[in-house]
């Protein structure tokens, strides 16, 4: 590896979204716990599962399921295939079910899992073995580490394999969310879940206000103009009329600002645009929101609220967030919760489309075994085994639903959002990303508190990320 290569990864060591920010990392975050540490009950390899994941559960399940077929061979003798994820505990089991049923039907393809707890420990790990010259077979890959990755030929392009799978089916899966993982007209990486933002509501607290709930005739305006009515109380009992305080994220933009004609950087991550007048605008309306209206929760309050959010406490009426979050809002029981499009704007009506993927390593000497198994895990059988909230394949979003407790209506909506405005458009995801969310936030957060206005911390902004974004056209 060239001189220039092991550059541009140590950008892409430092290309990880702050994740408490970012579109998916809500999700990720749940799914960072450390797997299969001390403590944590040792599976039976020949009957793997626990109480939450029994395994002759997993078993029928498995047995009920068309796993689906490709025209590349298995191997005619054993070979051991690497997979690197991450994942936390529950769905590691989960992981460990499948790799013992695919074993079952491919014999000569043993499963070697690497598990690590973290996101920022698993690219910091396998950096330093890309830099080495060697890669697990299949590895997870975070959507804003794709493109580096890409450039650095540390993946292969999968075209050739999906042409030699018939019922692979790429019109299940949303074009949408593919962007991150393409690269000239050829496809990277085949995603592991994917989902747009929405936004929830609380029935219950909308029932109590006699307020009609929102729908998707809604825009911005009506959004601010509910929000302000339904803000009540203080303190630890204060009802917010919206959460969060939109605060600077990779997915800014396609939430909050495009709908006004803003953006944060321009589209190929080249320059700040979020201090041009739009920007100033459409910022300075989410600031009053916080400061002068008290709408939104402050920092202050977040810490109030012992860093919950208050959404999923029953302490704000409207939420916006991924679709992930049906899972735990399923399973809650302190009030009644419903979902809807983001609101539209004047210039239209955007979510993005999330999603991390797996990819297969250059340097792979078992690239055949690799694609059986992307092709297994991330059918829609695969989905279905692994019980995906937000699975990337639209043809798993039902059954999925049904087995959590999600509401059919709003996997539905989900499905529809896909199909129709939400974009991977607006989402960072070069190498700069991490450096431009650490660097703008904390000035944001500034604004936040008050100690300077919109405008003055947007100024401050830009002329503290541009320099940063001359990462991004490392290739």
């Amino acid at each position: 590896m060239n001189r220039r290569q092991m550059l541009a990864l140590a950008v892409a060591a430092a290309a990880v979204p702050v994740l408490s920010a970012c579109a998916g990392d809500t999700r990720r975050q749940k799914q960072a716990a450390a797997p299969v540490k001390s403590g944590v009950q040792t599976l039976d390899p020949n009957r793997p599962g626990n109480d939450s994941w029994p395994f002759a559960e997993a078993e029928q399940l498995n047995n009920a399921l068309t796993w689906p077929k490709t025209n590349v061979p298995d191997p005619a003798s054993k070979v051991v295939l690497t997979v690197a994820q991450t994942a936390d505990v529950l769905a590691e089991v989960r992981n460990v079910q499948f790799d013992f049923f695919f074993n079952k039907r491919h014999p000569n393809i043993e499963i070697k899992r690497e598990t690590t707890a973290t996101v920022d420990d698993f690219l910091t790990k396998y950096m330093a073995q890309a830099a080495g010259g060697t890669l697990p077979d299949v590895l997870y890959n975070h959507y804003s580490w794709t493109q580096n990755f890409i450039s650095n030929g540390i993946i292969d392009p999968l075209d050739s394999y999906i042409a030699k799978t018939p019922d692979f089916g790429m019109k299940d899966l949303p074009e949408s969310g593919l962007a991150y993982f393409k690269r000239d007209g050829k496809l990277y990486g085949l995603p592991t879940d994917m989902a747009p933002k929405l936004l929830f509501f609380n029935k219950t607290l909308f029932d109590k206000a006699g307020i009609a709930y929102p729908d998707k005739d809604w825009d911005f305006d009506k959004l601010i103009e509910v929000a302000k009515k339904m803000t009540s109380g203080s303190g630890v009992e204060k009802i917010f009329g919206l959460s969060p305080s939109p605060t600077i994220s990779p997915d800014l933009s396609t939430v909050f600002l495009m709908a006004f004609g803003a953006r944060f950087l321009s589209g190929d991550e080249s320059q700040v645009l979020i201090d041009q007048p739009e920007g100033v605008a459409a910022m300075s309306r989410w600031l009053d929101l916080l400061t002068k209206d008290k709408v939104t929760p402050s920092l202050a309050d977040q810490q109030l609220l012992q860093k919950v959010e208050p959404f999923k406490t029953g302490h704000a009426a409207m939420h916006i967030n991924g679709a992930w979050l049906m899972t735990e809002l399923a399973k809650q029981k302190a009030f009644q919760w419903g979902a809807t499009h983001i609101p539209k704007g004047p210039k239209g009506r955007f979510s993005p489309a999330v999603g991390s993927a797996l990819v297969m390593a250059s340097s792979s000497k078992n690239k055949d075994a690799a694609w059986i198994y992307m092709h297994e895990y991330l059918s829609a059988s695969g989905y279905q085994f692994r019980r995906i909230s937000s699975p990337a394949r639209q043809s798993a979003w039902l059954p999925n639903a049904e087995a959590l407790g999600i509401p059919k209506e709003t996997a539905e909506l989900v499905k529809e959002i896909l199909a129709d405005y939400a974009t991977s458009d607006g989402v960072l995801h070069l190498a700069a990303t991490k450096k431009v969310v650490d660097m703008a936030k904390p000035i944001w957060e500034r604004a936040m508190i008050g100690k300077v206005d919109a405008k003055t911390a947007l100024q401050e902004i830009a002329g503290k990320v541009t320099p940063l974004l001359a990462q991004n056209k490392i290739a």
